[in-house]
C-alpha cells in the first residue's frame, strides 16, 4: 500500500487550539426535583384506575346478561 503523510503533517507546524469566545460560566448547581409523583408514575396510576375502570364497566354489560362476575 502506498504510504500517505497525515493531513496536518505538510512540513507546517501544528496550530494551537482556538479558544473559546465564550465567556467563563459559573458552577452549575443542581435542579432540586419538584414535589409530588413524577410523569412516569402518574402515568402508572391513570393507565391501572382506567384499566380498573373498564373491567367494571365490560362486567356490569355482562351483569346485565346475567353473566357478571360482580354485578
Amino acid at each position: 500500500m502506498a504510504k500517505s503523510t497525515p493531513r496536518g503533517g505538510r512540513g507546517q507546524p501544528a496550530r494551537a487550539a482556538a479558544k473559546s469566545k465564550k465567556a467563563a460560566t459559573a458552577e452549575v448547581g443542581v435542579a432540586e426535583e419538584a414535589p409530588g409523583i413524577g410523569l412516569e408514575a402518574g402515568i402508572a396510576i391513570l393507565t391501572c384506575v382506567a384499566l380498573i375502570g373498564a373491567l367494571v364497566l365490560v362486567d356490569m354489560i355482562q351483569g346485565k346478561n346475567g353473566d357478571g362476575i360482580f354485578f
